[in-house]
């Protein structure tokens, strides 16, 4: 909810794409990625951080926990 409501979303959905350092923009862009990488950071435990903390772009991060939480775990699914 807070990133839409900052309108900040695109990040991590690719609709905001990555400038190149030489844009006009590409200075408030990377504000707002580091931002959100250090949300994203922030938010959740250290054993995880480790494997996300060497990535640079919000959408990295995301696509790295979206892999990572939407794999089932098939025997865990089973004994349920």
């Amino acid at each position: 909810m807070a990133l839409i409501s900052k309108n900040k979303i695109g990040f991590l959905t690719g609709v905001i794409p990555i400038p190149t350092p030489d844009d006009p923009t590409y200075s408030s862009w990377e504000r707002c990625n580091t931002l959100l990488v250090s949300w994203l950071i922030n938010s959740v435990s250290r054993s995880i951080v480790q494997s996300i903390i060497y990535l640079d772009w919000t959408i990295d991060v995301w696509n790295d926990l979206q892999e990572r939480f939407s794999q089932s775990d098939i025997l865990c699914i089973a004994e349920l």
